[in-house]
């Protein structure tokens, strides 16, 4: 998959136009980058964080939980959701897998952020942010899933589709700031796009 193919290959004589002497062509390899050989995928383990608290949460965005769940939803996704996402996001990184690291980094450390936003609307005094703010914020995070989105082109079928619904997630997210049905629409998205997420780190266990 595109989360955690492999980041070394070896070229093979063929890519090349015919020479004279073919005979003396030297076969260029790229180095194989030794911690892929040695360390196994932090895929599943980021894949699933990054599943089981987007259904989590968008049960709530759906209404299908009381919103009293959110204390609970909260405290589980900073640790499985954040902390657990940039844990893999740096394994990731140690493999070679940019991509990866960038995204498990990326999408745990939105989590932690949200966490302690929520928690700091709790303990403190602080205003809530205006809508407007939410929307921008939510738009951000849209743009930046559509760019990931294009890097999985080359990927699988279902790496994109985990990208795609989740940019999709991010952008009705912000629509439904303003609009309660959009709201719920987007917690369905968020259910279906959390267990495509889900799937995929299953299937590369």
């Amino acid at each position: 998959t595109g989360i955690s193919a492999e980041s070394a290959f070896v070229s093979s004589p063929g890519f090349f136009p015919a020479m004279a002497d073919t005979a003396e062509m030297p076969v260029e390899t790229k180095p194989v980058n030794p911690h892929v050989a040695t360390t196994c995928t932090a895929g599943p383990i980021g894949l699933t964080a990054f599943g089981i608290t987007t259904i989590l949460l968008n049960f709530l965005n759906a209404e299908l939980i009381g919103k009293d769940t959110i204390t609970l939803i909260i405290c589980y996704g900073m640790f499985h959701g954040g902390m657990i996402q940039i844990l893999a996001g740096m394994w990731e990184v140690y493999r070679g897998n940019i991509f990866g690291g960038c995204a498990f980094t990326s999408y745990g450390g939105f989590w932690m952020g949200f966490a302690l936003f929520e928690i700091l609307m709790v303990i403190t005094e602080l205003e809530p942010p205006s809508k407007d703010g939410k929307v921008v914020w939510l738009i951000v995070w849209g743009i930046f899933t559509l760019l990931n989105f294009a890097g999985t082109l080359n990927a699988n079928r279902v790496v994109q589709f985990v990208f795609a619904s989740l940019t999709a997630l991010f952008f009705l997210l912000a629509a439904g700031v303003n609009n309660a049905d959009i709201h719920i629409l987007a917690g369905y998205v968020g259910i279906v796009c959390g267990s495509s997420a889900l799937y995929l780190g299953w299937a590369e266990v």
